[in-house]
């Protein structure tokens, strides 16, 4: 199975690629900038995307959910880039350590260490003279909404933070999603608490700080639901995140926050999420706004049938739809609302 999933995104990824070059053509947009630095030992490959207007601009960083991610996170972010371009913000974003261009291994990074790089590459833009070094603000996706409170928190650099599908505590994610995946496969409900008592084993395992071949023993008696062997890299990054919970990190954010969530995502818990968010945030500093769009699933791509988001033939069609219809894939204004609320946060006029 690895296998095959390894080669449909290699296949949906050149094809992304022919699709991009054919339509790039037609497109306005300024060509990307390579712009590189280095974090703890990593040499991370970014890029730069300039609006056309003259400068210098205010910036946003963006910051990648899970996964090997390269800087345009295979054309997904492409719309939300464009939008903010257009809008006179400059765009930033790099190829995750071990991803394209860059060296390391993003397996190996806790979230404080995700927070320390993008406080580098926020650091590294502070010295461009086309940036307005005190207007950087950051947009993430998914797991971002671990590592940006928690960037925010650590310094006071940052100028607003637009978070996409944030999910507060991952263990309640991962039951969150787990739950849903059983559901989807006509699991029954005996069949249901199964999986999320074996997912409760592997949380205590952790605890423990067991090691592969621990892991590996357990797995080896795992009921038929749960059988999809994490690989050692992959245990030891799991491993050294379950903790993760947003929550402490929120009190401390005390800039302005706009968090996009869907009502078809299966995969974050929109609903606890946007509560939590709503709650924390009404008592700190800043304008905050929290929105559910209505029909979007985790990636905010409209969808009127419940689905998780996932690597696979499907997710390479939705890729595909951004490609042709840019900020029209997205369901419900997503991408000009970001844009829109970050313009009326900081004016990029110079």
């Amino acid at each position: 199975m690895p296998t095959i999933l390894y080669s449909l995104r290699a296949i949906g990824a050149c094809i992304i690629v022919c699709l991009s070059a054919l339509l790039s053509a037609c497109s306005d947009t300024a060509a990307p900038e390579r712009l590189d630095f280095q974090h703890s030992g990593n040499f991370l490959a970014g890029r730069l995307l300039l609006p056309e207007t003259p400068g210098p601009h205010p910036a946003v960083l963006f910051v990648h959910g899970d996964g090997a991610v390269p800087w345009d996170a295979f054309g997904y972010y492409a719309p939300f880039m464009q939008a903010l371009n257009k809008a006179g913000f400059a765009v930033y974003s790099w190829d995750k350590p071990g991803v394209g261009d860059s060296s390391g291994n993003w397996l190996k990074q806790s979230m404080q260490d995700r927070a320390d790089e993008l406080a580098a590459a926020a650091k590294m833009l502070q010295r461009d003279s086309r940036v307005r070094q005190n207007d950087i603000g950051l947009m993430g996706f998914s797991q971002a909404g671990w590592v940006m409170p928690r960037a925010i928190a650590d310094q006071a650099d940052y100028s607003f933070m637009i978070a996409v599908s944030g999910a507060i505590n991952w263990i309640e994610q991962s039951e969150y999603m787990t739950r849903n995946r059983m559901r989807l496969e006509g699991a029954s409900e005996v069949e249901v608490l199964t999986a999320l008592n074996f997912d409760r084993q592997l949380v205590e395992l952790m605890r423990k700080g067991a090691g592969y071949a621990t892991y590996k023993t357990f797995m080896s008696g795992a009921p038929a639901c749960c059988r999809d062997l994490m690989s050692e890299d992959r245990w030891t990054f799991v491993k050294r995140n379950f903790q993760s919970d947003a929550r402490e990190d929120l009190k401390k954010v005390d800039v302005p926050v706009l968090a996009l969530f869907g009502d078809k995502d299966l995969n974050v818990d929109f609903a606890q999420s946007a509560s939590v968010y709503h709650k924390i945030l009404s008592q700190t500093p800043g304008s905050n706004r929290v929105i559910i769009l209505p029909d979007a699933d985790h990636s905010l791509l409209p969808t009127e049938k419940e689905r998780l988001v996932t690597a696979g033939p499907a997710f390479i069609r939705r890729l595909l739809a951004i490609e042709l219809y840019g900020a029209d894939a997205f369901a419900a204004d997503a991408v000009d609302v970001s844009a829109t609320w970050a313009s009326n946060i900081i004016d990029p006029a110079p």
